[in-house]
């Protein structure tokens, strides 16, 4: 079938010559790839904040920050230190600030900083914003140079702990591992210690010397500004990170550990009364490498995402909040950097199962290897196995195998993808085959990128064969050929009403395997955000899906943006989706009142062939930071449920939930649940 190419040829002009239209500023190298040498110390500083111990004077320094946006020198400037001994690494950070009233750290739970990262199968979705003063240390052990390998242990001004662990990791205290931080406020700034202990740090075993990835950040919440040691730029370019050099890590010998995490979940309903048990598992067979199992999990008690009511062509992607998927999920999902069409892997895909297994970590430094393993006993069986090898550091080649044995649906998918990067282009592909049950296709993409410090853009050609079928995938698009066309430009000003915008746009030009029009047209939208922290959001799209035409304009406006302690906001779109008339208000708030309690709503009304309508309303009241009660009620046309909760989790030992109702039930239910996890 001959296809048009012309409307393609005036794309790829558009696109390739934007970024040589816009300013380019070389990247300041100095302030790039830094080296620190380690230093072993003998006397340990006292985590207080308080940097006057004797042990920071002797230790080098990480100074001089730079502007992660435009590679200048900060007037705010930084400085931070580096210790380690056997057991613990130390960190300490000096934070200057010519006006200290306005330091602002507000949130108090802990580990809430990473909590809501971006969980799109979009991997241009834009990053969680900051939103206080807080500073960061930021570890690549084997030298990976991306983000999932990375680990980041973080503090607020007010001292409240954050961290991440390379590859995911669970919540329990016990499989995550504990540290240490406090901060003191001095009155040119503020201060801030961590102790971090090797044990809950994957890391290469060696009896000489070895480099690590190392950097250090810092985010001020009045200027907006985030300045790193190692300027890795706009782009996130990890190459650029830093170096810890001469590090001689903990030579005693290492001990696998199995923790174990069984649970009791005694329950009353109209039904009567039940009893639940099961047991959580995690063994660390090497520093590198983790085991994780899981029989007859408790997915009830976790609280899902909640799928818009918005009107969509394609199935909406939800987020997976079931601990059991989310330890080590970085280790499963190839995706390509800009605009990719959806997961290959989407755990939600597998509602329950009786027992469960995980692998994964580093088989050696450039080696990386993920396993998982499901069964529902008579049901099904589900397999999925991931190897990734790094070439270089901006380069990779991945192998990926995923099946599903179920009466009626047995499915084999095999996957390569490679990506590869030249400085600020790059070029990325994923080929795959599919077998099973009305199953034997194949699928392919390409991609070409340019990263520049203000703009990205990418031209990318997919083409999935008609039976080309991924049971446990989110590929809402599928069977087709075509281009995406994806620009981003963004700026930010470090004085002046206007503090940043982003404007992207996204023609796409798919079609049928059989030439029939698919689904055509440019979606964009641009994005203002003031120095007061208003947001203005407008956004277009005029597309034919499967020949029904989507035209609408959207606006939104938000009044504290970036803090959830107190932000209102309102969305309004307007036009054509599907060829009917279509209109939409989402209004959203929250606040936190006395000091304890977190109130959100969110809503949306679209009114397309009649009225659909959500709206969700969330109480939490923090006791303490591993204590808390509140409830949730979620209103989706003319079904509402409402429940409420006690939680005593996030500590070390027994937790303790209690349920009244069920958190992902249509309608209300009369129903109790308690759970106690024991840790062992």
């Amino acid at each position: 079938m001959k296809r048009d190419y012309s409307r393609i040829a005036v794309w790829v002009c558009v696109l390739l010559v934007l970024p040589c239209l816009t300013y380019s500023q070389a990247t300041n190298t100095a302030y790039t790839r830094r080296n620190l040498p380690a230093v072993k110390i003998t006397t340990p500083p006292k985590i207080d904040g308080d940097l006057s111990d004797e042990v920071w004077k002797t230790v080098p320094k990480a100074d001089t920050f730079t502007d992660v946006q435009n590679g200048s020198v900060v007037s705010e400037q930084t400085t931070a230190y580096l210790a380690y001994d056997d057991k613990y690494l130390y960190v300490g950070f000096l934070c200057k600030d010519s006006n200290p009233s306005q330091i602002t750290a507000r949130e108090t739970v802990q580990d809430h900083k990473y909590a809501s990262e971006q969980d799109s199968p979009f991997s241009n979705a834009p990053p969680k914003p900051e939103s206080e003063d807080n500073v960061e240390i930021i570890l690549d052990p084997f030298e990976a140079h991306r983000p999932q390998d990375v680990t980041r242990f973080s503090l607020n001004a007010i001292g409240t702990r954050s961290a991440r662990l390379g590859g995911g990791r669970g919540s329990k205290v016990e499989w995550k591992g504990d540290w240490e931080g406090a901060v003191k406020r001095l009155p040119d700034g503020w201060s801030a210690e961590m102790r971090i202990p090797w044990g809950i740090l994957n890391y290469p075993q060696s009896k000489t010397a070895i480099r690590m990835g190392l950097n250090f950040q810092r985010f001020q919440l009045r200027t907006h500004l985030l300045s790193m040691w190692s300027n890795i730029g706009a782009q996130g370019f990890y190459e650029q990170e830093g170096t810890w050099t001469d590090v001689q890590v903990p030579q005693e010998a290492f001990r696998s550990k199995l923790s174990l995490l069984p649970y009791l979940l005694p329950g009353l309903s109209a039904h009567g009364q039940s009893l639940g048990m099961g047991l959580d598992a995690r063994y660390t067979i090497t520093p590198e490498l983790t085991a994780v199992g899981s029989v007859h999990p408790d997915f009830a008690t976790v609280e899902a995402a909640i799928q818009s009511v918005q009107f969509s062509h394609t199935e909406q992607f939800v987020q997976e909040r079931r601990p059991f998927f989310l330890e080590g999920r970085d280790f499963f999902n190839p995706s390509m950097k800009i605009n990719d069409i959806g997961s290959f892997f989407y755990s939600n895909r597998i509602p329950t199962f009786d027992v469960g297994e995980k692998l994964y970590g580093k088989l050696t430094p450039t080696d990386t290897l993920g396993f998982l393993h499901t069964t529902d006993w008579g049901h099904r069986t589900d397999v999925v196995a991931r190897y990734q090898h790094d070439h270089s550091e901006t380069a990779r080649s991945g192998l990926m195998l995923m099946h599903k044995s179920e009466i009626g649906d047995n499915n084999t998918v095999g996957l390569f993808d490679h990506h590869t990067r030249w400085g600020k282009a790059g070029f990325e592909t994923w080929w795959s085959l599919t077998s099973g049950d009305n199953a034997g296709g194949n699928a392919k993409a390409f991609s070409m990128t340019y990263e520049d410090k203000l703009v990205s853009s990418a031209v990318q050609y997919y083409d999935l064969t008609d039976n080309f079928k991924v049971s446990d995938g989110y590929l809402p698009f599928n069977q087709f050929h075509g281009f995406v066309f994806a620009t981003n430009w963004s700026n930010e000003w470090r004085s002046g009403f206007w503090r940043s915008f982003q404007f992207s746009v996204l023609p796409l030009y798919w079609k049928h395997n059989d030439g029939s029009p698919y689904l055509e047209g440019p979606q964009g939208g641009i994005t203002f955000d003031t120095r007061s922290d208003w947001r203005f959001e407008l956004d277009f799209t005029n597309m034919k899906f499967e020949g029904q035409r989507d035209t609408n304009v959207g606006f939104e406006i938000h009044s504290g943006a970036t803090n959830r302690f107190r932000h209102i906001g309102l969305r309004a779109q307007i036009g054509t989706v599907g060829d009917h008339a279509s209109t939409l208000l989402g209004p959203i708030f929250s606040t936190h009142l006395f000091r304890k309690l977190d109130v959100s709503y969110g809503g949306t009304i679209e009114n397309r062939l009649g009225i659909a309508q959500q709206h969700i309303l969330s109480l939490n009241y923090e006791v303490s930071p591993v204590r808390s009660f509140g409830g949730r009620i979620v209103q989706q046309n003319n079904d509402t449920n409402a429940y409420l909760f006690y939680r005593n989790s996030g500590g070390k030992g027994l937790e303790t939930y209690v349920i009244l109702g069920d958190p992902n039930a249509v309608r209300t239910v009369r129903g109790l649940q308690v759970k106690f996890v024991f840790a062992l």
